[in-house]
């Protein structure tokens, strides 16, 4: 109702002051000449040459005015929806960049990707193995322990709806290129024997990794390097911890002889097994075939690099993994553990690399 009210206070009105104008000026003419006829035509003469080409602008003027108006509402309209929009997506990043940082979340999508992936295969006991070796390595308590397991179970089933959790992963998680690198790197673990993925796997793995927001450069080069970033890191992690094993074993036998002489030679005997493992593990890390390239890799090189390359990349790549500045950047601890991992891969690789070039200078 105020609507019609409003149109109908502002609708134009025919005017006639023209007519009238032009009447009065026939008046006088009728007068003059006694034609009564001059009457009539001076009347119309002035309502089509004024009152009606006026009414005319008018009616146009108004229409154009209507149409401006109703083009700014609907321009507030739709930037309001923007802003609500903008809001909205604003609120969703927050959200997702919370979920990014929970390591239930974090091993709930590793382990429903390797589930995924290893649905079609027939013996799953060294996969099993795999992934029970994974998530000790993680770390993980109890309860994300057991978040892993029915993920993974869930995931083997024929019936597993994968476009309903690629759905929810990206409402929750988000596209986010280190996180889902993350993925599906330990997917591929968990799902290859000897660092190898059969056909079958690696499409299905292809397949997943590139719905939940994978490039295919970034799937590319998870397939050519085998997982390198993780295998290093691992190293890394078997390196500190045989460093850490010997300063014990050195504190101990400081102590006094005669209480510990015991004590200290199984601590010796377990140290030196260890120590034994570990070197071992280094030597066949080392003389592995392609392990120079994939330590190029990791620290974005080829073949064609000098050592100042290497130097330089090195460099660059520490202080963009450095936890003081992601933890500026104000990134969760677990996403910050991510990139963590991912510095103790290209530490490996600098050593690693460096080693090789001193060999040969």
């Amino acid at each position: 109702m105020p609507e019609q009210n409003s149109k109908s206070k502002n609708k134009i009105k025919q005017g006639y002051i023209g007519a009238l104008v032009a009447l009065a000026i026939g008046v006088v003419f009728y007068l003059m000449t006694k034609h009564i006829i001059l009457l009539p035509l001076c009347a119309l003469a002035g309502f089509f040459l004024y009152d009606r080409p006026l009414y005319l602008k008018c009616k146009e003027e108004q229409k154009a005015k209507e149409e401006e108006q109703k083009a700014l509402e609907q321009q507030a309209i739709a930037e309001q929806f923007i802003k609500e929009q903008k809001k909205a997506a604003s609120k969703m990043r927050s959200t997702q960049k919370k979920n990014r940082g929970k390591k239930s979340a974090l091993y709930e999508n590793i382990y429903t990707v390797a589930g995924y992936v290893l649905a079609t295969q027939t013996d799953l006991e060294p996969y099993i193995k795999k992934a029970e070796d994974v998530i000790r390595y993680f770390k993980a308590s109890k309860e994300d322990r057991a978040i892993a397991v029915e993920a993974f179970n869930r995931a083997l089933d024929p019936n597993f709806d994968v476009e309903t959790y690629v759905y929810n992963y990206l409402m929750n998680i988000g596209k986010n290129r280190e996180y889902i690198s993350y993925v599906l790197t330990y997917a591929f673990i968990i799902s290859s024997k000897d660092d190898l993925i059969n056909d079958d796997s690696r499409q299905r793995l292809y397949d997943i990794g590139k719905s939940l927001g994978s490039s295919k450069a970034a799937l590319n080069r998870l397939f050519k390097t085998g997982c390198a970033e993780a295998k290093f890191a691992q190293v890394y992690e078997d390196y500190h911890k045989s460093t850490e094993a010997n300063g014990f074993s050195q504190e101990n036998t400081s102590q006094s002889q005669s209480s510990q002489d015991s004590t200290n030679q199984k601590t010796n005997e377990n140290t030196n097994n260890q120590n034994s493992r570990s070197s071992s593990s280094q030597r066949a890390f080392e003389n592995s075939q392609g392990r120079t390239a994939e330590a190029l890799e990791i620290l974005g090189l080829d073949s064609s690099c000098t050592y100042d390359d290497v130097r330089r990349a090195h460099k660059k790549l520490m202080l963009k993994y450095h936890p003081d500045r992601l933890a500026s950047q104000g990134l969760p601890e677990d996403m910050v553990a991510i990139f963590t991992e991912k510095a103790k891969a290209v530490q490996v690789a600098f050593d690693y690399l460096k080693k090789i070039y001193s060999d040969y200078a």
